[in-house]
């Protein structure tokens, strides 16, 4: 009995040193989340968050008249840094397209969010309202309403503190009367704050 004692206590250190050779690595989100937890901010983003980003655009209309075609994309957001990863965003979202002496215009405003999935890359998306508008000259022929989404994914090309210019693609979604819809895809150079 005394040999089955003494030879568990000599193997007890043993198997306690074993675990030294294999350490637990500590997931490096975790320990982010401490640090900032214990007020010691390492985000480059935080507040107010304001962005706004043109460039060249496609819109595709179904069920709308000589309403596809090339023109501009625009976009501009407003919002909040939630984390260190996520920002709450209301979004306007819209493309134009020219055709002869009329313009056509189909907008997007949204409310959705931003995920960096990268420290440079990140992923858009949002949900709300849309208008399309077709001028001729300065006189408004036609306007309506319906239901929008947005969808965009971009990458910071420069980031200095708060200042981020990023190259974007951005696609708007218009739900329109009577099953019409129009399909914007643009690809921008934005500049945000955060």
């Amino acid at each position: 009995m005394r040999a089955a004692l003494a030879l568990a206590l000599a193997l007890a250190p043993t198997a306690a040193r074993a675990d030294d050779h294999h350490p637990i690595r500590p997931d490096p989100r975790a320990v982010a989340a401490a640090r900032e937890a214990n007020l010691e901010p390492e985000s480059v983003r935080e507040g107010f968050a304001i962005g706004v980003a043109v460039g060249p655009a496609v819109q595709l209309a179904y069920g709308i008249g000589t309403a596809t075609g090339s023109g501009a994309g625009f976009n501009l957001r407003l919002g909040t840094v939630a984390s260190p990863r996520w920002v709450w965003l209301l979004e306007l979202g819209t493309t134009a397209f020219p055709h002869g002496d009329t313009a056509n215009q189909s907008a997007v405003v949204t409310f959705g969010g931003q995920l960096y999935v990268r420290e440079a890359f990140w992923l858009r998306g949002g949900a709300g309202f849309s208008s399309f508008t077709r001028r001729a000259g300065d006189t408004e022929t036609e306007q309506f309403g319906g239901l929008g989404a947005l969808g965009a994914g971009g990458f910071d090309l420069f980031r200095r503190r708060g200042l981020a210019v990023s190259a974007e693609g951005a696609t708007t979604l218009a739900l329109y009367r009577g099953g019409s819809t129009v399909i914007g895809v643009s690809l921008q150079l934005g500049v945000s704050w955060y």
